[in-house]
């Protein structure tokens, strides 16, 4: 499942393999694709794979930014 990568770190997530339940902050990453910018999030208890992110362009960041000022990058 592909997320969000300014909103995913808040958004609920629950873990459809062991039952976790926690905020996108709490998964663990654990690939980064450095030709692609994407990274993989796994749950932190059983490490089932729960989605990616995948960097935006610095068109889509300057945009995000001038739409939500007060966005907390965290």
């Amino acid at each position: 499942m592909q997320l969000n990568y300014f909103t995913y770190k808040n958004e609920d997530f629950t873990c459809p393999h062991c039952g976790w339940k926690g905020k996108g902050r709490e998964l663990r990453q654990v690939d980064f694709n450095e030709v692609h910018f994407i990274g993989d999030l796994d749950c932190p208890s059983c490490y089932e794979h729960i989605g990616f992110w995948q960097a935006p362009t610095m068109e889509k960041m300057k945009e995000w930014k001038k739409q939500n000022p007060d966005w907390d990058q965290d």
